[in-house]
């Protein structure tokens, strides 16, 4: 079995083989379709036809079933689902909700495991971690 992602709110599935479906909003009110990629790291998106983001947008993203806001506790620029390994082991993923910029954390009992970007210094207040 490969890594599943799902949301936090209602633990379904949200994602198809590789990629990951979310539903986003731009600042301007638009909605659309995002589809990120199911490595870490990665930082391929693709998005709906008629859905605008330009780099530096602040995009918010939620669960395509439940239509749960994705948004991070602490801090909104930061949105989290969960990640279930092939031995059932759950963790956070943590991640920019800023176009373009490189952002991701993987968290284990409010611990970053491994972290991902080259924008990672722009988040380096251990507080949010504590928010799930």
């Amino acid at each position: 079995m490969e890594a599943k992602f799902v949301c936090p709110d209602c633990r379904n599935s949200i994602n198809i083989g590789n990629d990951i479906v979310l539903i986003a909003k731009n600042e301007f009110g638009q909605k659309g379709i995002v589809v990120l990629h199911t490595l870490l790291g990665n930082y391929e998106s693709k998005f709906s036809a008629d859905f605008t983001i330009l780099e530096g947008d602040q995009v918010k993203f939620s669960c395509p079933i439940c239509h749960s806001n994705f948004t991070h506790k602490k801090n909104d620029r930061l949105a989290r689902f969960i990640r279930i390994d092939e031995e059932e082991k759950e963790s956070y993923i943590v991640f920019s909700q800023i176009y373009g910029e490189k952002c991701t954390y993987k968290i284990e009992e409010k611990e970053a495991m491994e972290s991902y970007g080259e924008h990672l210094n722009r988040y380096t207040d251990p507080d949010w971690f504590m928010w799930f």
